[in-house]
């Protein structure tokens, strides 16, 4: 017992002194781990200084008026005296003119010639001419005897037009097939290279009997187009026949339908019909007792049924007869069908074998040409412009063909259109014939103003002289003059160049109504301003410094809220446009007890302040203690501020910090 109770104690005693010890080392450190995560603070003395409250600013000289200097010619620039920003005096050159004559001079005599010429054409005038009207009747009545024409012909024009289509299918492919011949052609002679595998003996053999299967190709291939062409042209011809045929057809067709609806068969009895009526007669004369009067009424209906039968019979022959004729229309359509058929199938036939000489043509001519380019190369030149002859040929006829198409297409119409068409033509012949002789009726009248007119073309001609004669003593001036002096502030144009008649040729700033100069200012600067306050020039390094005076505080539109511009007046010698000057206004400085750098200086809504530092001894060291002092800002400028509120060089004034800081926060001082 007494052991155990022994090492309870020596355990009690060991634990003792381990926290002694971390005491005694986190006393020691604890002001080293602290110092890091205080903020740190740069401090000095509020101490004896001057403020200067002067406002400094620079500006561009600008003068108080400018004059432009207007020309009202078009004149050619030959020489330029003075630059942008010389000194000119009034009566000095500025622009030497080229002697030649002005554009609003020469425009003046094109004018006067031109009005001279139309008062010698209206002289001129001849009786009216009625030429024009005469032929656009002359041409309504063309138009009127075609439009009867038309409703003559609609069928042929009909026919007609499929002819034409096919014309422009035809032509449409011949031209395809001859661009692109063109264009291979092209394509061969540009990437032509001279073959010089072959010996003159093997070349000059292998040519010639290229040249026997090339031709012997081509002949078949032209031979079988051809034989194509005839083929279509054959269907071209049966497009009538066939339009014919299945007309009169439609037209027998319709002939049947119509009879048949003038002659109906709802009330016809049939065969069946008669035998079963026949039937219920025997069987009514053979009754017992027979019924005398369903026998009448029975037979009575049978004969009325016979003779219904037998009247219908001339009307179903000539049905059977509309049948015949018609299985007869229609044999001479199908027969005409069958031919169409059969050239249709021979054109496909035509052209499968034109495929198929083409591949071999093709080939052919694949070994063909390099020989034959080898012995004469400009052969291909001739032939390519061959093919471009034909191709414009083609193209020629294709237009004249769809010309003609739209002709045709404007005659297909229903026979009430054709009636409508001939109607308007007539009625435009009367209103046109109408008009003529309205016109002439008026063309006494018409001669009488005339007359007027030639008066007052004769006293426009008299004002434009007297235009061109005034223009004309302008020419003599060849210079255009400063009227004032002083800076040019723009020359519009360089030798070469041409005037812009009542444009500006030049912009002088005026030197006798003085310069000015502006600069911006903060709100709080400008109450420390006044009108008529003089400034001083800066910076100038002449024998006579100018000076300026404040003309006026205006409000700056690009920061209205918080800025202000300041116009001065400048005043003093050698001042020019352009010139830059710094000017200060305000006093000179004043010196006072307490003066702080302005960053040290807050504000909140309860006024202006600063912290100070306040040092407390602990047994670890010294610790510091930010505290808000609230102050006044006596005066200020671009650095510092004069304060009260604290005494100098009394307690330290934190400058500058590296967080934010409030009352009663501990800092710590920066380390030097």
């Amino acid at each position: 017992m007494k052991k155990d109770a022994s090492n309870r104690r020596n355990i009690v005693k060991n634990i003792a002194i381990i926290f002694l010890a971390v005491m005694l080392v986190l006393t020691f450190f604890s002001n080293t781990i602290l110092n890091y995560s205080l903020p740190e603070v740069a401090v000095q003395y509020p101490m004896y200084g001057t403020i200067s409250s002067r406002i400094r600013g620079q500006g561009t000289v600008t003068a108080n008026q400018t004059y432009q200097v207007y020309f009202d010619e078009s004149r050619i620039i030959e020489e330029v005296y003075f630059r942008r920003g010389n000194i000119v005096k009034k009566g000095d050159i500025l622009y030497l003119l080229k002697d030649a004559p002005s554009d609003e001079l020469n425009n003046a005599i094109n004018t006067l010639t031109t009005m001279k010429i139309n008062y010698q054409r209206k002289l001129m005038e001849s009786t009216p001419d009625y030429t024009v009207i005469l032929e656009e009747i002359a041409q309504l009545n063309k138009q009127l005897i075609e439009a009867k024409q038309i409703k003559s012909n609609l069928n042929s024009n009909r026919a007609l037009l499929i002819s034409i289509q096919t014309e422009i299918d035809l032509l449409n492919k011949s031209i395809s097939e001859l661009s692109s011949k063109k264009t291979n052609l092209e394509t061969y002679l540009n990437s032509l290279e001279p073959d010089t595998s072959l010996s003159e003996d093997e070349f000059l053999a292998a040519l010639r009997n290229a040249s026997i299967d090339y031709e012997n190709a081509k002949t078949a291939l032209d031979a079988e187009k051809e034989n194509l062409k005839e083929l279509q042209r054959e269907l071209v011809k049966m497009a009538n026949p066939l339009l014919v045929a299945q007309a009169n057809l439609d037209a027998k067709v319709l002939e049947k339908s119509n009879y048949i609806k003038e002659n109906p068969s709802t009330d016809v009895p049939t065969s069946s019909e008669i035998m079963s009526k026949e039937n219920d007669l025997v069987t009514a004369e053979n009754a017992s007792p027979s019924d005398p009067a369903e026998i009448s009424r029975l037979r009575n209906e049978l004969n009325s049924m016979i003779a219904k039968y037998f009247e219908y019979i001339p009307i179903q022959e000539r049905i059977n007869q509309y049948d015949i004729e018609i299985s007869v229309l229609t044999e001479e359509l199908n027969n005409i069908q069958r031919q169409r058929n059969e050239i249709n199938t021979n054109i496909e036939i035509s052209q499968n074998r034109i495929d198929v000489l083409q591949f071999t043509f093709e080939d052919i001519e694949a070994v063909y040409l390099p020989l034959k380019a080898r012995y004469e190369y400009e052969d291909i030149e001739i032939e390519i412009q061959e093919v471009s002859k034909t191709l414009l040929e083609s193209q020629d006829e294709l237009r004249i063909l769809s010309e003609e198409k739209i002709e045709v297409e404007g005659k297909i119409m229903t026979e009430s259109e054709a009636d409508e068409l001939i109607a308007v033509l007539e009625k435009s012949l009367y209103d046109k014939q109408q008009s003529y002789e309205k016109q002439k009726a008026e063309d006494v009248f018409d001669q009488q103003l005339k007359q007027i007119e030639l008066q007052n073309m004769k006293r426009e001609i008299e004002v434009q002289e007297a235009l061109v004669e005034r223009l004309s003593d302008k020419v003599e001036n060849n210079t255009i003059t400063a009227p004032v002096s002083g800076a040019l502030l723009n020359m519009r144009y360089v030798a070469g160049e041409k005037t812009e008649a009542g444009g500006v040729a030049a912009e002088i700033e005026i030197s006798e109504k003085g310069y000015t100069m502006s600069f911006s200012v903060t709100v709080e600067q400008a109450r420390r301003i006044s009108v008529g306050q003089q400034a001083e020039i800066q910076y100038y390094y002449g024998s006579t410094a100018p000076y300026a005076q404040v003309t006026g505080i205006q409000t700056d539109y690009n920061n209205p809220q918080s800025s202000r511009i300041i116009v001065l007046e400048v005043i003093g010698d050698n001042i020019y446009p352009g010139q830059t000057l710094y000017v200060a206004l305000g006093e000179t400085g004043r010196d006072f007890e307490t003066v702080v750098p302005n960053s040290a200086v807050h504000e909140d809504n309860k006024g202006k302040f600063v912290y100070i530092v306040e040092a407390k001894n602990t047994p670890i060291g010294n610790r510091y203690i930010a505290k808000r002092v609230d102050i006044q800002v006596i005066a200020s400028d671009d650095k510092n501020s004069a304060i009260s509120g604290i005494s100098a060089y009394a307690n330290y004034v934190i400058t500058t910090a590296s967080k934010p800081l409030t009352d009663g926060m501990q800092v710590r001082l920066v380390e030097e």
